[in-house]
């Protein structure tokens, strides 16, 4: 455990609420961020309406050091985290919150890390005419954040996408994305996307929208499917993975794609699609609310855990050799072969009754 109960109350108490984990980003091998939501009783849930407070928390490795910010009136974030051009975690609004017309000026972003803490300026929508100039990407929400070579991207729907090169600067991409707002709304993505590198992107979402993007031009991919796409995951094995509703992925060998088969039928299993899919230790590893799954060999199996990281699957993210996984049970990490506690909620509420009981 890497959790005092001091570092316990101070990071997952607010205002007499506890929170618990609902998103996690891997800054690096030393470095985690943590989105968390609370728990509320029906005054608190009456006082804060439809949106509860967001707890933003870094946990550092080295030192063991703990630290929590609290926000206010926020939509549940989307949490990410970059290394350049400074290490931050970076936190946005998914859609505008419940403000007036006339009061929303954007996605608000809020930045922490490196000795920093600060509202960055928010995200404005894409102005079709100025073709990307301004740097404002945002066309449809923000669904994912993601690290790639250092940088941290975004995408959303109605394909929207862009990359962050510092404080209050964004470089839109999302220019090179036709969209017909006119169309049928679920035909288009983005919800996911993952790299090779920063000249090798895949974008996924909507109705088998697939796309492909050399950091110039962007090309659609056909697959043959119509479902859903929910993530995507471009493993060192050169491959690409894709996947939609109730698990359906698809992996792709050159321009043909493959389904992947299932150890136990998915769908029997879980009627949640994977809400993230990543590559660590030579394999793909994708996790929900219901469990956490592997992919080897091209067949999806459920994954050979301990109990106590069982319980804590929800989100995945990976960098820098680690594998941290995070839910509502709590956060543990997987380096060279082996699993790692950072936190059970169980353990963690014994310690704190233990306490009180004194």
């Amino acid at each position: 455990m890497l959790l005092s109960i001091d570092d316990y109350k101070g990071c997952f108490y607010e205002q007499g609420m506890q929170f618990y984990t609902r998103d996690c980003a891997v800054r690096n091998k030393n470095v985690f961020n943590f989105a968390t939501e609370p728990v509320m009783d029906s005054e608190q849930e009456e006082e804060y309406g439809d949106l509860p407070p967001q707890g933003v928390i870094t946990f550092s490795r080295d030192g063991n050091q703990w630290g929590a910010s609290f926000l206010y009136g926020f939509e549940p974030v989307v949490l990410g985290a970059s290394f350049k051009p400074t290490g931050h975690s970076v936190s946005i609004e998914p859609y505008d919150a419940d403000l007036e017309l006339d009061e929303r000026t954007g996605l608000r972003v809020f930045i922490a890390g490196s000795g920093q803490v600060f509202l960055d300026e928010p995200l404005a929508t894409f102005d079709e005419q100025s073709g990307g100039e301004s740097g404002a990407f945002e066309r449809g929400g923000i669904s994912k954040l993601k690290m790639i070579d250092g940088w941290l991207y975004a995408c959303g729907g109605n394909r929207g996408f862009g990359k962050r090169l510092g404080k209050g600067k964004w470089q839109s991409f999302t220019q090179f994305f036709p969209f017909d707002k006119n169309a049928p709304v679920e035909g288009y993505g983005f919800e996911d996307f993952d790299a090779f590198n920063e000249q090798d992107i895949y974008l996924v979402g909507g109705r088998g929208d697939v796309w492909q993007f050399d950091g110039k031009k962007a090309r659609q991919i056909p697959i043959p499917t119509n479902v859903n796409l929910e993530t995507v995951c471009c493993g060192d094995d050169g491959e690409v993975y894709i996947s939609g509703a109730k698990g359906m992925t698809f992996h792709r060998r050159g321009d043909r794609w493959e389904r992947v088969e299932n150890e136990e039928p998915y769908e029997d299993s879980s009627n949640l699609p994977f809400r993230d899919m990543v590559w660590h230790e030579d394999k793909v590893w994708a996790t929900n609310d219901d469990g956490l799954w592997v992919i080897e060999n091209n067949v999806i199996k459920e994954a050979d855990i301990p109990d106590w990281v069982r319980d804590c699957y929800g989100s995945l993210s990976t960098g820098d050799g680690v594998l941290l996984l995070a839910g509502e049970a709590g956060a543990v990490f997987r380096e060279n072969g082996e699993w790692h506690k950072i936190l059970l909620f169980g353990e963690m509420e014994a310690l704190l009754k233990a306490e009180k009981g004194r």
